[in-house]
């Protein structure tokens, strides 16, 4: 027996209850340069909204209207999540995308008391988590599927022939186009279909329609591929060659990303960490990780990560494989749409650009803002606190190299913005005068300046010669 869960208007659940209630919504799909309307909602509908019908012609009608792009990244969350409630119905799911989803409950119809209970209880897993399911129960895979989309709820224990004759044919997996040109003949229901030959229908068809009908009235047994829990990533690229650069290997990397983007997709899961291991034979190993504000799943974002870790550590050695390993896995979570309120995604933005900063600059390089005690925007403005001691110091996010030395009307210039209290003074201790090589006596003293348009300069002038120069530039 095999229980199909049908989800109507799936890229329309798959967004949240509270927006699918609360005004008309419609959900559009690019086809082509014509994007057409795959979902809506009861009010949509009301107000004339049709499947299929293009965008323009949906907003035409009403402007009151949601539109959302459709997500299939949500679609497959929502259907793996009801894939793990339903999974204590039976460990033989299948997620059948655009549809719902497919058990094999011939083993489970005992243990929780029949087809009618095993109904209820798939019926109250849908309700737990906010979505609207048909629920129907048959001795086929196919045969369930078809007849979920015509019926809410069905059980039907051993003869299916005669419910699948009454359903109509837009209710199977056939083409629209084949749909059309079987309309076309006068055939609207799987009976007259079935009443013709089906040497016929395979000649003028092929044999793919034939062989639906003959899984779905059970005269050909049909196996189906059944999903399974996330589990962990692993993937190693070997190189026939030893590779001396970045660019022979780097590709390795990308193909990694690539592997892991898909199997974070086809189970609609994201990480926050990764690990990388460049092997040289058995002689060297290089080990290193990368931490993510956010889960992620896109192998773009990942890339970006990796070239700014990889800019400030390189690969010290000659590499023959590389390793990605994911062991931490989580399901992704997806924000209710708030049409109003971007503040979510701003801070996922700057949560993203903290990390990679981090990754390019080091982890002591950024500190936390620091909040004045009084909140009016005039009082941000005074003037700025030197640093205390050395290990409360700060850096410049850009460094001027060789620094360039500042002529006297530039001096001038910053003499009136320069913090003179406690410079940041270092001296140099690795010359040595006996060899003739530099100055032991030579002396930085660095300051903070602002330029007239306001940007924050790192300067330094030099003793004894008294020279000033311009050494880095705050963001």
């Amino acid at each position: 027996m095999w229980l199909a869960l049908y989800i109507p208007a799936l890229p329309l659940q798959a967004f949240s209850h509270t927006l699918i209630e609360s005004a008309p919504v419609a959900i559009f799909e690019r086809d082509g340069r014509r994007p057409r309307i795959v979902a809506r909602n009861q009010k949509a509908a009301r107000l004339g909204i049709n499947l299929q019908s293009s965008l323009a012609e949906a907003t035409a009608l009403t402007d009151a209207l949601i539109t959302l792009p459709r997500e299939p990244l949500r679609e497959t969350a929502l259907l793996t999540r009801l894939a793990e409630a339903t999974s204590r119905l039976t460990p033989n799911v299948h997620i059948s995308e655009s549809f719902g989803l497919l058990l094999d409950v011939s083993a489970s119809l005992t243990l929780f008391g029949g087809t009618h209970a095993l109904q209820q209880q798939a019926q109250a897993i849908s309700h737990t988590h906010h979505t609207r399911t048909h629920v129907v129960l048959a001795p086929t895979a196919l045969g369930a599927r078809w007849l979920a989309r015509a019926h809410r709820q069905l059980v039907v224990d051993n003869n299916i022939a005669p419910w699948l004759d009454d359903l109509s044919l837009d209710t199977t997996d056939f083409s629209a186009d084949l749909i059309d040109e079987l309309h076309a003949l006068n055939l609207h229901s799987l009976a007259a279909l079935r009443r013709l030959p089906a040497s016929e229908l395979s000649r003028r068809y092929g044999t793919a329609m034939t062989l639906a009908l003959a899984r779905a009235y059970g005269q050909v047994t049909e196996t189906l591929p059944f999903w399974q829990p996330a589990a962990h990533f692993a993937e190693t690229v070997e190189f026939l060659d030893l590779a001396r650069e970045q660019d022979h290997w780097m590709p390795g990397v990308e193909a990694l990303l690539l592997q892991l983007q898909d199997f974070l997709t086809n189970r609609a899961a994201t990480s926050a960490a990764i690990n990388f291991r460049f092997h040289e034979g058995s002689l060297k190993l290089t080990e290193f990780s990368l931490q993510a504000a956010h889960g992620m799943h896109l192998a773009s974002d990942w890339l970006r990560l990796f070239n700014a870790r990889i800019e400030r550590l390189p690969i010290p050695h000659e590499i023959s494989s590389v390793s990605l390993a994911c062991e931490h896995i989580e399901p992704m979570q997806f924000a209710d749409v708030d049409l109003f309120d971007k503040s979510r995604q701003r801070d996922r933005e700057w949560s993203a650009l903290t990390t990679l900063l981090k990754l390019r600059l080091g982890d002591g390089a950024l500190r936390e803002p620091r909040r004045h005690s009084n909140a009016l925007p005039e009082s941000t403005t005074g003037t700025l606190r030197a640093p205390s001691n050395a290990n409360d110091s700060i850096r410049p996010a850009w460094l001027v190299d060789p620094p360039r030395r500042l002529t006297d009307r530039e001096v001038n210039a910053f003499t009136q913005s320069i913090y003179l209290q406690q410079p940041e003074r270092i001296a140099e201790n690795w010359s040595h005068p006996d060899r003739g090589e530099g100055n032991a006596h030579a002396q930085r003293d660095y300051y903070i300046a602002r330029t007239p348009d306001h940007r924050a300069l790192w300067v330094y002038r030099e003793r004894p010669r008294n020279d000033w120069f311009l050494q880095g530039i705050f963001a």
